[in-house]
């Protein structure tokens, strides 16, 4: 029987094409924003390319580092973005932005550990529960808890909740237990409406939407999201058209970017983005079944589940279902820590795939190779 042919890996062109894809928006729909809070109408584009192109040099080293090194060093990663926390909550050392202490300014550039450790907690835990005597609700629990408690205080509760989730479904798809795993999901989801609840800000947001009369001044930015979503209708009104993104919406280059991109590009436009995103997570999961070692499958299937639930959480608080949350739209929002954090991400999985032989075969071709 001759050689099965592997199929091209579309992963590195979905990825780049989202890249880009943020890149041109960045562009041309933050310029506004940027003059106003930095006098720079160029101010996020140039940090953005600049990101990149710190980001393609770490594409490349996660995409041909051993894996067995980064299995040796999964405990240190960790280890080091809980430090990062630590030190965003020292007053000399993180940056206070609108209420909150998120950030690690260094001058010319600064970092937010709450992004970085979504990319090294799914490496960690894919490690943990790779081992049968470490898969139990009693080390999800205790090896959570800290960076949780961390992300909180910030106050950063989506990323928060978003580390727990990605971590919660790597344990599941481990095969961990059920039932210990359905209360512990019980029990975040109730700390989370008691931290929102006793949340002044937190409150009034969920109020907002709720509703939106009860609070006009607040629900400014959600209408105006909305209405520029509405008035791209089916087909936008060209690239770079948007009137909203003159200092109607808020956040632009970050959390509201996909209103712009509605509003430019219209419906078929952002049904593209969501085909994009679509075809890249159900990638990323065909790679992590097509793979025996459960420590590369975990790490494949946990970037999966990162980048679903963190397009969810954008485009749900976009079209009005959850309150703004400040989480970025994966690869396209302006943000360094995030897109490294991606970019390295996706660099290990193309690595894993490369030398795991996991190259998804087509079905036809499956089925052709098995007749041969």
């Amino acid at each position: 029987m001759p050689p099965k042919t592997k199929k091209k890996s579309p992963l590195i062109l979905l990825t780049f094409i989202l890249v880009a894809i943020g890149i041109a928006f960045i562009s041309i729909s933050s310029l506004a924003e940027a003059e106003s809070g930095f006098a720079d109408k160029y101010y996020f584009i140039k940090k953005q390319l600049l990101w990149l192109g710190l980001g393609l040099p770490v594409f490349y080293f996660s995409s041909t580092i051993a894996i067995n090194t980064i299995k040796k060093i999964s405990s240190i990663l960790y280890i080091s973005s809980i430090i990062l926390l630590i030190l965003v909550l020292v007053p000399q050392i993180g940056a206070t932005a609108l209420g909150a202490r998120r950030w690690l300014d260094f001058g010319l550039f600064g970092i937010q550990p709450a992004e970085i450790i979504k990319f090294t907690s799914i490496i960690y835990f894919s490690f943990l529960f790779s081992r049968p005597e470490k898969l139990n609700i009693k080390t999800l629990i205790l090896h959570l808890s800290l960076p949780f408690f961390l992300i909180v205080v910030q106050p950063n509760l989506s990323s928060a909740i978003l580390v727990s989730a990605i971590t919660i479904s790597i344990y599941y798809l481990a095969d961990g237990k059920i039932l210990p795993l359905f209360l512990l999901c019980f029990l975040v989801t109730g700390l989370s409406l008691i931290l929102t609840i006793f949340s002044p800000y937190r409150n009034q947001r969920l109020k907002t939407l709720i509703s939106p009369q009860s609070s006009p001044d607040s629900s400014y930015h959600h209408n105006q999201i909305v209405y520029a979503l509405a008035s791209g209708s089916w087909l936008g009104k060209g690239f770079g058209s948007s009137t909203q993104k003159y200092r109607f919406i808020p956040k632009i280059s970050t959390d509201s970017i996909l209103a712009v991109i509605g509003e430019e590009t219209g419906f078929l436009g952002l049904i593209f983005i969501f085909f994009l995103y679509i075809s890249l997570i159900t990638h990323l999961f065909k790679i992590s079944q097509n793979i025996e070692n459960k420590f590369h499958s975990l790490i494949c299937a946990g970037i999966a589940c990162w980048i679903a639930y963190q397009t969810l959480i954008n485009v749900g608080a976009i079209v009005a279902l959850i309150p703004l949350t400040g989480v970025p739209l994966p690869f396209i929002s302006y943000g360094g820590s995030s897109l490294l954090s991606l970019l390295a991400a996706i660099g290990l999985t193309h690595n894993i795939e490369k030398h795991s032989g996991s190259l998804i075969y087509s079905d036809n071709e499956q089925k052709s190779s098995d007749r041969r």
